[in-house]
């Protein structure tokens, strides 16, 4: 068996995916030009893949930054003691409130 290849890092993904968005689009204005159907089809399902790929990976490194942040907090409360530690979330509470 062959080793499988290397994976691609996020540059190189995102790369990939606005590579196949702008294909599509260009499929598809192309489709119109000429008026094929096919080639229009083809297009539009490129480009609409090519932003559901997109807004997936950009949804995926946000929540990657939330749970960075959320252990960044939780180990801040950690080191805190217990009456420091309520303060803290009781002034997080009414800060949120409008």
């Amino acid at each position: 068996m062959s080793e499988p290849g290397p994976a691609l890092d996020r540059d190189d993904q995102e790369t990939v995916v606005l590579a196949l968005s702008a294909g599509g689009a260009a499929a598809l204005v192309i489709g119109w030009i000429i008026g094929s159907r096919l080639l229009r089809i083809v297009g539009l399902g490129s480009a609409a893949a090519g932003g559901v790929f997109y807004a997936r990976m950009k949804l995926a490194e946000r929540s990657e930054k939330i749970k960075a942040a959320e252990k960044d907090v939780r180990s801040a409360l950690d080191d805190l003691d217990p009456i420091a530690r309520a303060q803290v979330l009781a002034d997080a509470a009414k800060s949120q409130l409008p």
